[in-house]
C-alpha cells in the first residue's frame, strides 16, 4: 500500500471493511479510514492512548475499538465517540469485548462486565482473571484463571446470556503462556505455549470436549497473532507470514504459506475480494488475487531476456549474462551457466528430441540435451534468432535478422536452404504450409516443395507483427490492417472489441481462447462467444504485459526482474463490483454546504461543485463516473478517471436534477448515486413584476420625454420672448441714455455757447463748437441703435462730450482719459454709451458745485486676463453734499443713472454677462468729502 498511497503508519493491528466499503485501520498512531484514495484520522480529545485495537462492527454498522488504557470508542456522525472508560476494570491490560444488542460485554482482568448501551452503567457478570475470549455469532467463550496465584487451574467457559458453563478445564503442572481462544461456527480453537512451543486444542462446543492437535512443525516456534477462517481453510497469522491449513479428521493439512517475511496481524477480504494484510512493522499489503503469484528476482543482478515453455508446467528463463533458470511453476529446480556470458535472445524447445536451442544475441548458439543437460556449442547456426518453427521430425525453420533458413536435421548436420533474404519477424506451421512474416510481407511456403507465395490484402503487402493458431484458424496482428484471421486460405478482419488505442504486443492460442498481451494488461478472448476478460492492475498485474508463456495449467508473464504465475482455470478472473457512490460535499459559490437532496437557491448562487467518491481499493484509478443534468442532457457525460468532482460554473434558472453513476472499469453494472436537485430562482429581471416595472418606466419615460419636449419648446419660446423684451428694454434704456445725454440743459448750454461765439464774432470757435456738437449728436443717435460698440468708439464719444463740457465750464475743468497700453480698445466690446452717464454725474453733481480746481480722470486697465476695470474719479463735493443740494432744489435721480442700473441688471441676469458697478466716497484725513470714485468691472474674452 505504501507504493500506491502514503500510509500514515507502519505498525498496524486490525483491519475492517464497513457497509459503505470504507477500510478501517487500527494502528499505533491511531484510527484511520481509507476511501480508495486517501486516509482520514479519527481521534477523541479525551483519548489517553493513540494506539487502538480490536475493530468490530455492530448491527447498525457502527465501528467500535478500544485501547490499552481501558477506553472503549465507537464512530458516529463521522467522529470518534468515547463510550466508556473501563480503566478501573482493565488495570492497564487490553480487554476483550463483545457487542450485544443492548449491552457491551467486557472481558477484563477483574471479571466480566456488561455495560448498558443507554445508561452506560456496568453490571458485573463474573469474577476471575479473563486471559482470552472468543465468540461466534451465537455464543461467547472465555478462558479464565481463578487468580494469578492459581495458574494451574485453567477453565474455558461458555457464556449464554448471563450464565457461564464450564466446557473445558485444562490442568497443567507447567505455566501456560499466551493462551488464546478463537471461535468459529463448528469449533473453538485454543492455543497456548509451553517452553516456547505452541500447543493447539480444538474444542467441541456441543460435547464440551477438547482434542489436542498435532502442531505442524512450521508453527511450533511461531507467535500466533490471530486465527481466521476463509472458505473453509484456517489461516494462522504469525511472525513469519500466514500459514494456511485445511482441517481434515482433526489434522491440519498444509496448503500454502504467504508473506513469509512479514508479521501479519490481521486479514480482511473486501467486497471485490481483495485481501488486506496488516503487519506489525511493515505497513499494509493488498493482494487483489491470491491465485496470482509474483516471483521476485530483484536480488539478482541479471535480467530476464528470453523464456520458453517445456513439458507440462515447466519452463526456462534466459538472462542477459548467459544463465538459464529452470522452473516448475514457482519452484526453481535447475540453473545452468552457459560458456558464453552473453545475452540469451531466443529459446526454443523440441519436445520430441528434448533439445533446447539457445540463441545468443551475437555470433553464438548452443543446444542443451535436457535428458542429461549436456551443452553443445553450435557456433552461429542459431544465433540472433527471431523465430523457430518445427516442420517435422527432420526439418526446422529458423529466422534471424537478415534471412529465413530451412535446416534439415538441425541438431546433427548443417544442411540448410535459404527461403527468404529479409528480416524475419515470426513464423508458424499451419496444416500443410509454413507461414513466415518478413519485414516486407507475409509469405506462405508449401511444405512439400517450399515454393513461395505472398499473401496480400487488397492487393497490398501484409505486415504481420504476431501470429498464433488454434484448431482451424491462424490469428494475425498487423501493422496497418488490425486483427485478422486466416481460415481456409481466406483472410478476414476481426473486430475484437478491445478499447481504442490498445497496442497488442503478443498473441497466443490455448484451445478456444486467445491470450493477448497489451500495455494495459492481459486479455483472454473466447473465440466461440467473442467475449473478453481482462487481467490488469486491479488483479495484481501492475505492469504492461509483453512476453508470456502458456503452460499446461498456468500462464507465466515474464518481466526483466520477476515473473507472474497465473492459474488458467481456478479463480483467475474475479467479478468486480462498484461501491455505492457517496456525495461527500456540495460547494455553492465556493462555500461548503450541508449535503441534502434538494436545494433552493437565488439566481446568483449558481456556481456549484459536487464532490463524490465510490470507496474501494484504488477506486480513484479503477472507477469511472458519468453524470447528466436531466433537464438539459439526453446522454451521459464521461468524467476522467481519478476525478471525483464536477463543477457547474453557471447553472441557469429553473429546476436541475443532477444524476451521477459509477462503474468499476471491470464491472458489468453501474451504481447510481442519489440524485440531487437544484432549484435556481429566476433573476429579478426575468420576473413578471420586473417586466411590469419596465413597461411602466417605458411609458413614464415616453410621457416625460414629450412633457420635457413641450416644456423645452415652451422655454425656448419664453427665451425668445425674453430676448425680444430685453432687446426692447435695452433699446428703451439706450433711448433713456440718449435722452439724458440730450437733456435740455446740455443742449441749451451748448447752443448758448455757440450764440456767444457768434455775437462775439468768434466765427471759427462757433463753427468748431457747432461741428463738435453736431458730431456728438450724430454719434449718440448712431450708437443708440447698437447693442455693443468697441471700447475705442465709446472713448471717442466720451472725449468729444468732455470737450464740449469743458467749454461749458469755461475751461475750469481739468480731465484726463487714460488707457493702459495692454488694453485692446479696438476689439473689446462694451455696451454703448455706458461710461458717459457716470462721467455726467461726476460733472453735474460733483464738480458743478465746486468753484475751482475741478478735476476728473477716467482710467481704463485690465485687472486680469478676463476682467476690464474702468475707474471714474472726481474731486467734487461728494455724494452726501450733492444729495443735500438736490433735496433743497427738489431734483430727482438722473435718467442716465437709473437707466444704467437697469442695463447692468439685464446684462447680468438675462444675458449672463458679468458687469459690476461700485461707487466709493472719497475722504481726507479730517473726514471731509474729497470726491467720488466709480469702479466698473466687466468680463472680456481671455484672448483680448
Amino acid at each position: 500500500m505504501n507504493k500506491i498511497s502514503n500510509l500514515p503508519d507502519v505498525e498496524f493491528y486490525d483491519v475492517k471493511e464497513d457497509a459503505q466499503k470504507y477500510i478501517w485501520l487500527a494502528a499505533n498512531k491511531g484510527l484511520y479510514r481509507y476511501n480508495g484514495k486517501s486516509y482520514k484520522r479519527f481521534s477523541h480529545p479525551k483519548q489517553k492512548s493513540n494506539s487502538l485495537f480490536q475493530l468490530k462492527l455492530d448491527h447498525l454498522g457502527q465501528l467500535w475499538c478500544n485501547n490499552l488504557y481501558g477506553q472503549l470508542f465507537y464512530v458516529k456522525n463521522n467522529k470518534l465517540q468515547l463510550f466508556y472508560d473501563a480503566s478501573q476494570f482493565a488495570k492497564g491490560q487490553l480487554f476483550g469485548y463483545v457487542i450485544n444488542l443492548k449491552t457491551i460485554r467486557l472481558f477484563t482482568t477483574t471479571g466480566i462486565y456488561d455495560i448498558d448501551k443507554i445508561t452506560r452503567k456496568p453490571i458485573k457478570i463474573s469474577d476471575g482473571l479473563c486471559i482470552s475470549n472468543a465468540n461466534d455469532e451465537q455464543m461467547n467463550y472465555v478462558f479464565v484463571v481463578n487468580s494469578e496465584n492459581d495458574l494451574n487451574n485453567n477453565i474455558t467457559f461458555k457464556i449464554d446470556n448471563l450464565l457461564g458453563t464450564n466446557i473445558v478445564k485444562i490442568e497443567s503442572f507447567k505455566n501456560i503462556q499466551s493462551p488464546k481462544l478463537f471461535g468459529f461456527k463448528n469449533h473453538v480453537f485454543f492455543t497456548h505455549k509451553i517452553n516456547n512451543d505452541n500447543v493447539l486444542y480444538i474444542i467441541n462446543k456441543d460435547k464440551k470436549t477438547k482434542q489436542k492437535l498435532i502442531t505442524p512443525n512450521e508453527l511450533k516456534d511461531k507467535t500466533i497473532y490471530n486465527l481466521l477462517n476463509f472458505k473453509g481453510n484456517y489461516w494462522f497469522l504469525t511472525t513469519s507470514g500466514v500459514y494456511i491449513y485445511q482441517l481434515k479428521n482433526y489434522k491440519l493439512v498444509f496448503k500454502d504459506h504467504i508473506f513469509k517475511n512479514e508479521s501479519i496481524t490481521d486479514v480482511e477480504i473486501d467486497f471485490n475480494n481483495n485481501y488486506w494484510f496488516t503487519t506489525l512493522d511493515n505497513g499494509v499489503f493488498v493482494s487483489p488475487n491470491l491465485n496470482i503469484r509474483q516471483v521476485n528476482l530483484k536480488s539478482l543482478v541479471f535480467k530476464i531476456t528470453a523464456s520458453c515453455n517445456l513439458n507440462n508446467n515447466e519452463f526456462v528463463l534466459g538472462t542477459n549474462d548467459g544463465k538459464l533458470f529452470f522452473y516448475n511453476t514457482q519452484k526453481q529446480f535447475k540453473t545452468i551457466q552457459l560458456p558464453s556470458k552473453k545475452i540469451v535472445g531466443k529459446l526454443f524447445f523440441d519436445t520430441q528430441k528434448e533439445q533446447l536451442i539457445v540463441s545468443i544475441n551475437a555470433t553464438e548458439s548452443f543446444t542443451i540435451n535436457l535428458k542429461n543437460y549436456k551443452i553443445t556449442d553450435t557456433g552461429s547456426r542459431f544465433s540472433v534468432a527471431k523465430t523457430f518453427s518445427k516442420i517435422n521430425d527432420t526439418l526446422l525453420f529458423y529466422g534471424n535478422y537478415k534471412e529465413g533458413i530451412l535446416y534439415n536435421n538441425p541438431f546433427k548436420l548443417k544442411e540448410k536452404k535459404i527461403l527468404g533474404s529479409n528480416r524475419v519477424k515470426t513464423s508458424i506451421v499451419y496444416k500443410s504450409s509454413l507461414l513466415v512474416a518478413y519485414i516486407n510481407g507475409f509469405f506462405q511456403y508449401d511444405l512439400d516443395t517450399f515454393n513461395q507465395k505472398e499473401i496480400k490484402i487488397n492487393e497490398k503487402s501484409l505486415l504481420v507483427n504476431a501470429i498464433t493458431k488454434s484448431a482451424n484458424t491462424v490469428w494475425l496482428t498487423t501493422q496497418h490492417n488490425g486483427f485478422l484471421k486466416l481460415t481456409n486460405d481466406t483472410l478476414t478482419q476481426v473486430k475484437l472489441g478491445l478499447p481504442k488505442n490498445v497496442q497488442i504486443n503478443a498473441i497466443k492460442s490455448d484451445r478456444d481462447y486467445l491470450w493477448i498481451s497489451t500495455d494495459t494488461g492481459l486479455y483472454q478472448h473466447n473465440t466461440l462467444t467473442n467475449t473478453f476478460k481482462l487481467l490488469n492492475a486491479q488483479d495484481g498485474i501492475n505492469t504492461a504485459v509483453n512476453n508470456f508463456l502458456i503452460l499446461k495449467d498456468y500462464i507465466v508473464i515474464t518481466l526483466p526482474k520477476s515473473f507472474y504465475v497465473l492459474p488458467k482455470e481456478k479463480g483467475l478472473f474475479k467479478t468486480f463490483k462498484t461501491a455505492k457512490v457517496i456525495i461527500k460535499k456540495i460547494i455553492i459559490n465556493d462555500k461548503d454546504t450541508l449535503v441534502k437532496p434538494q436545494y433552493k437557491l437565488p439566481f446568483n448562487f449558481n456556481r456549484i461543485g459536487v464532490h463524490f467518491n465510490s470507496n474501494g481499493f484504488q477506486s480513484n484509478k479503477h472507477v469511472a463516473y458519468q453524470y447528466r443534468i436531466k433537464s438539459i442532457d439526453t446522454s451521459w457525460h464521461q468524467i476522467p478517471l481519478n476525478t471525483q468532482t464536477i463543477n457547474f460554473n453557471s447553472l441557469s434558472s429553473g429546476k436541475h436534477k443532477i444524476e451521477l453513476k459509477a462503474k468499476n472499469i471491470s464491472a458489468k453494472k453501474a451504481v447510481y448515486a442519489p440524485s440531487i436537485s437544484f432549484i435556481i430562482s429566476k433573476p429579478f429581471w426575468q420576473s413578471w413584476w420586473f417586466y411590469l416595472i419596465i413597461l411602466l418606466i417605458i411609458f413614464t419615460s415616453i410621457w416625460l420625454y414629450f412633457w420635457w419636449s413641450s416644456k423645452r419648446k415652451e422655454a425656448k419660446r419664453n427665451i425668445e420672448i425674453d430676448k425680444i423684451l430685453i432687446d426692447k428694454k435695452i433699446t428703451h434704456l439706450r433711448l433713456e441714455n440718449l435722452r439724458s445725454q440730450m437733456n435740455p440743459h446740455f443742449i441749451f448750454n451748448a447752443l448758448n455757447s455757440i450764440q456767444d461765439y457768434i455775437i462775439s464774432n468768434k466765427k471759427d470757435l462757433a463753427s468748431s463748437y457747432l461741428v463738435k456738437f453736431s458730431r456728438l449728436i450724430r454719434i449718440y443717435l448712431d450708437y443708440s441703435q447698437q447693442n455693443e460698440i468697441t471700447l475705442q468708439e465709446e472713448l471717442n464719444a466720451l472725449k468729444l462730450y468732455l470737450e464740449l463740457e469743458k467749454i461749458r465750464f469755461e475751461d475750469e475743468l481739468e480731465y484726463r482719459v487714460q488707457t493702459e497700453q495692454q488694453v485692446n480698445t479696438k476689439n473689446i466690446k462694451v455696451p454703448p454709451l455706458f461710461i458717459q452717464p457716470y462721467v455726467e454725474n461726476a460733472l453735474k453733481h460733483g464738480l458743478l458745485h465746486k468753484s475751482n480746481n475741478r478735476k476728473l480722470q477716467v482710467i481704463i486697465k485690465k485687472k486680469s486676463d478676463t476682467i476690464l476695470e474702468i475707474t471714474i474719479e472726481d474731486n467734487g463735493i461728494g455724494r452726501i453734499k450733492s444729495q443735500e443740494i438736490k433735496q433743497s432744489n427738489h431734483q430727482h435721480k438722473s435718467f442716465a443713472t437709473k437707466a444704467n442700473e437697469e442695463r447692468v441688471y439685464l446684462y447680468k441676469t438675462k444675458l449672463k454677462k458679468e458687469i459690476s458697478v461700485k461707487i466709493i466716497d472719497l475722504y481726507n484725513k479730517n473726514k471731509e468729502a474729497t470726491g467720488t470714485k466709480v469702479i466698473i468691472k466687466m468680463s472680456i474674452p481671455k484672448y483680448l
